[in-house]
């Protein structure tokens, strides 16, 4: 009971942090920044007229939402990824002190820790996927009007995933919390960036940093873009891995057919509908599952891997 209470002690004490100093955090301000220079850039593009899409405008408010909707469900992330982190710990596997990372300076730390992160990125993102795993990352691609704040539009479950992929594939390395907080910010940073509706690939170095119009073929509902691309920031490991796909500018439609595009309350609901039915597709023989994705992770994997009808489901 002692335990319980202590940890009980500890998930309200994160959640009060999170309300009281998400609006001071510097990744807060950096973002808010970045939107204002997005925001003036594109008025000056159209001639400083406010004429955005009604679409676009559903697709912010959207995005806004599951913003506000990870600071609610903070708490409930924690305590699905808390007891996996307590075991890591009690089994005492090997790694790198903290104190060994003191002496190399912030501006070879960072870029490093920003390197771990994006190959522990690259593969939960392989495996987000996969077809028992799509249903959650299919309300990232449900944006139809790709913008900066599509970086937010994540589902809760997909940060439990990704929290934990960072608990077994980086806890060994000990970097310290200083270096994992400015590396955050500059994640933050181009994560927004990478999902702008604008066309650039940065020429000569397309192969060096992501760019948006190599996520945008990500996003695209087109057949031979399906599970590529799959580096947020590097993409010599969609090079190295065989999930490298820039054909050229994308024109496609972006977004995933079945998924509801910005209904939060269906989207967070999405992942529980589908995979009722992808449990009653396995309980019933008789029904043949439609589905896209092969079982085998190592295959080449598609983002199109639930029944065609699967969002009547959420409805």
């Amino acid at each position: 009971m002692d335990v319980l209470a202590d940890f009980a002690q500890r998930l309200q004490e994160l959640f009060l942090f999170l309300v009281n100093n998400r609006l001071e955090s510097l990744t807060f301000a950096a973002t808010i920044a970045f939107l204002l220079v997005v925001v003036l850039v594109d008025l000056h593009r159209r001639g400083y007229r406010f004429s955005w899409p009604r679409r676009l405008l559903k697709s912010v408010g959207a995005n806004i939402a599951f913003w506000w909707v990870s600071l609610l469900f903070a708490p409930a992330v924690l305590l699905l990824t808390y007891p996996v982190k307590q075991f890591y710990d009690a089994i005492g596997l090997p790694g790198i002190d903290e104190s060994f990372w003191q002496g190399v300076p912030a501006w070879l730390l960072v870029p490093l820790a920003i390197v771990c992160y994006d190959f522990a990125n690259y593969w939960n993102h392989r495996l987000m996927h996969h077809r028992w795993f799509w249903p959650i990352h299919a309300i990232h691609h449900s944006d139809p009007d790709m913008n900066a704040l599509t970086a937010y539009r994540i589902h809760f479950l997909e940060s439990v995933v990704m929290g934990l992929s960072y608990i077994l594939l980086l806890s060994w390395l000990g970097f310290p919390t200083g270096s994992m907080g400015m590396g955050a910010v500059l994640l933050t940073l181009h994560s927004m960036y990478v999902h702008l509706n604008v066309d650039w690939d940065h020429g000569p170095f397309k192969y060096v940093i992501a760019s948006p119009r190599m996520h945008q073929w990500h996003h695209a509902d087109f057949p031979e873009a399906y599970g590529k691309n799959l580096a947020n920031i590097f993409p010599i490991f969609d090079l190295a891995f065989g999930t490298y796909f820039v054909p050229g500018p994308c024109h496609e439609p972006l977004g995933a057919k079945g998924v509801p595009e910005n209904d939060v309350v269906k989207l967070i609901l999405y992942p529980f509908a589908v995979w009722g039915k992808m449990v009653l597709n396995l309980v019933r023989p008789s029904r043949k599952v439609r589905a896209s994705a092969p079982d085998d992770p190592a295959k080449p994997e598609t983002h199109r891997t639930v029944e065609p009808d699967a969002s009547t489901a959420a409805s």
